[in-house]
This record gives C-alpha cells, sequence and structure tokens, in this order.
C-alpha cells in the first residue's frame, strides 16, 4: 500500500470539500443560493374557528390526474394519492404537493 493510499484510508475525503457555490452577482448578495431565502408558507391559511365553512357539496375524486378545486387553498390541483384521510394534490403544471382535506375540494367547472 502506497503512503498515499494509506492517507486515504485513514483521511477519506470531505463530501463537501469540491462543492463550491458559485460568486453571486445579484444586487441581494445570496451566495449563490437563492433559495435558501425562501420560506414554505403554511399548507392552509390560518382560519379562527367560525371564519369558514367547508363547501355545501365537497368532491371526492378517485382518478389519478383529475382535476380538483381546493376550496380553502384557493387552489387547482390535480389528483395524485389518498392516505387515510388526506389527499394529495400537485399544481395542474408541476410543482410540489400539498396536503388536502377532502372536504373543501369541489369538482372545477
Amino acid at each position: 500500500m502506497t503512503d498515499s493510499q494509506k492517507s486515504a484510508a485513514i483521511y477519506p475525503p470531505s463530501a463537501f470539500a469540491d462543492r463550491t457555490l458559485p460568486e453571486c452577482a445579484c444586487p441581494a448578495n445570496c451566495g449563490g443560493r437563492p433559495e435558501a431565502t425562501l420560506r414554505l408558507g403554511p399548507a392552509y391559511p390560518t382560519i379562527v374557528p367560525g371564519d369558514a365553512r367547508p363547501p355545501e357539496v365537497s368532491y371526492l375524486p378517485v382518478q389519478r390526474g383529475e382535476l380538483v378545486y381546493d376550496v380553502l387553498n384557493d387552489r387547482l390541483g390535480t389528483f395524485m394519492d389518498r392516505v387515510g384521510p388526506r389527499i394529495y394534490l400537485r399544481p395542474e403544471h408541476g410543482g410540489p404537493e400539498w396536503e388536502a382535506d377532502p372536504r373543501w375540494l369541489v369538482k372545477p367547472t
């Protein structure tokens, strides 16, 4: 075993040693990571009890890819899956999924 092989066995290379971020050229000086300043909002808006009511007639999607409207979140989404009491929707043209309560879903017109 050579000296460099012994050194590599004792001190493995760091996974992050060669992952440098590019110099930032934006006015905000984000360090090359503009996504680091983004914050995810809550899945649902904060509702005061008695302030909002689900629609009288809700719709339960059954076929994957079906469009539904989330009234509480005011978003149109594609039905992806149902796990227990929760329904998972994704924006119509792609993006991150969100959980929806089936009582707040209606079929879009």
